[in-house]
């Protein structure tokens, strides 16, 4: 059973049942929010609506929904929360694995033992990380399907660069770039990241081509699903909801536009943003640092064995996006997993480098393997406690479901009892477009 305050597996699961209900097609394929069965026009938060009255959530491009969509059919299984759960555990095994390859691809190490070793730091500091063990088991929603394929487009950029087998691989990373900017908006910031990265090689041929492959993709790829929600509403009605959300996501803009008022010019933001920064590090990425200022002191001049250009890319995607967003980035505790590719690959660099120096591999091995294990205790620690248990509150919010779905109920009144999650999940539990009663 989906916990009542998990928005996003709602969000999900109301596309997915309403889409296996009625059929992908009759929605544009995209995530539509408001039950069929239920009054028409009616929806607690308006975002783009039909000619029909269906409203559609398009904070995020859709394909995340019609991945888990098609991968549900596919193998049979129900469109509930634990297929959404099992869905999650795949796709993060599969992250660590890339990540482990990538490592691979750009190590210069000669020492098969030293390589294996740095290729089992890169999945010990992503497969502990106390935010992916929290979005790999409670969140199967854009982000996650976006931080999924920016590490399939670092990896198909890495192949793209070492490789000689032109067709496919410039193939695969088309189509790699495309599916992150049809999942996620940071396909954008994937495609700046690189263009800033790599500019002054730009004259080289292999990588003009392949930033111009990559731009290719995520432009086209955006415009077709611009076109994809123009088709729902109109370019007017599609203008106005997500500019009304970029205004409440991005902080720029006064607090009063902004999600709980926090903005660029209240204090209480860049507070929120430090403990975000907290956040991305707690668990494996405080290793990562004191690894960082360890090769500062004793090998700030030495070169490490694995080259730091992908890190850089996967850093500067991820912070571009965070700050286009600061408002949401400073609240939402989701938005820091973007950063842990980074940490991953970057702690591996560092640990190759240590390695190098200090010329003693079982003593730092010894250390790295006690520190991880202290870093593991303190991310399934975090984990345990961001996980939901079934409360009261849920079984007060199911017994009022009945009643609403039962006496098809439209409007339940706002008191203070109420929070926003509620009437998402009311409304999902019920299959009933809800709205307050002020």
């Amino acid at each position: 059973m989906v916990f009542h305050a998990n928005t996003a597996h709602i969000f999900m699961l109301n596309t997915l049942k309403i889409w296996d209900e009625k059929g992908i097609d009759s929605y544009h394929a995209a995530p539509v929010q408001t039950w069929p069965e239920a009054k028409k026009l009616n929806h607690y938060y308006t975002r783009l609506k039909d000619k029909n009255g269906s409203n559609y959530y398009i904070s995020h491009p859709p394909l995340a929904f019609i991945a888990n969509f098609a991968l549900l059919k596919f193998f049979g299984f129900p469109l509930n929360q634990s297929s959404l759960q099992w869905i999650l555990i795949f796709i993060f095994l599969i992250e660590a694995v890339l990540l482990g390859w990538i490592i691979k691809q750009i190590s210069q190490q000669k020492n098969l033992r030293y390589l294996h070793l740095t290729i089992l730091a890169a999945l010990a500091f992503y497969l502990l990380n106390p935010v992916n063990l929290y979005a790999h088991s409670q969140h199967n929603f854009s982000e996650i399907w976006g931080q999924f394929f920016l590490i399939t487009t670092l990896a198909a950029w890495t192949l793209y660069l070492q490789s000689d087998r032109i067709f496919i691989v410039r193939l695969l990373l088309f189509l790699s770039a495309a599916l992150l900017a049809a999942t996620d908006w940071m396909g954008l910031t994937m495609m700046a990241a690189l263009f800033i990265i790599y500019f002054k090689q730009f004259k080289k041929p292999h990588i003009r081509f392949g930033l111009i492959m990559v731009a290719t993709a995520v432009i086209i790829t955006s415009a077709a699903v611009f076109m994809q929600y123009v088709s729902i509403g109109g370019l007017h009605a599609l203008y106005k909801a997500l500019g009304i959300r970029y205004l409440e996501r991005s902080g720029f803009f006064g607090s009063q536009y902004t999600d709980m008022g926090y903005d660029v010019l209240n204090s209480e933001t860049w507070l929120m943003l430090i403990k975000q920064v907290h956040n991305i590090l707690s668990g494996p990425g405080y290793i990562v640092v004191a690894m960082a200022i360890i090769c500062f002191v004793f090998a700030r001049k030495k070169c490490g064995p694995v080259d730091l250009t992908i890190q850089k890319v996967a850093l500067l995607t991820a912070l571009l996006f965070f700050i286009a967003v600061l408002s949401a980035s400073s609240i939402h505790y989701i938005y820091t997993a973007r950063f842990t590719p980074f940490i991953a690959l970057a702690g591996a660099a560092l640990f190759a480098k240590i390695l190098e120096v200090f010329k003693k591999p079982g003593f730092v091995i010894g250390i790295f393997i006690f520190l991880m294990h202290l870093a593991a205790f303190w991310s399934t620690g975090i984990f345990h406690k961001s996980i939901p248990e079934p409360d009261t509150k849920q079984a007060q919010l199911n017994a009022a479901a009945v009643i609403i779905k039962q006496n098809k109920i439209d409007a339940i009144p706002l008191t203070s009892d109420f929070v926003e999650s509620d009437i998402i999940y009311l409304s999902y539990k019920s299959e009933r477009n809800l709205v307050w009663i002020k």
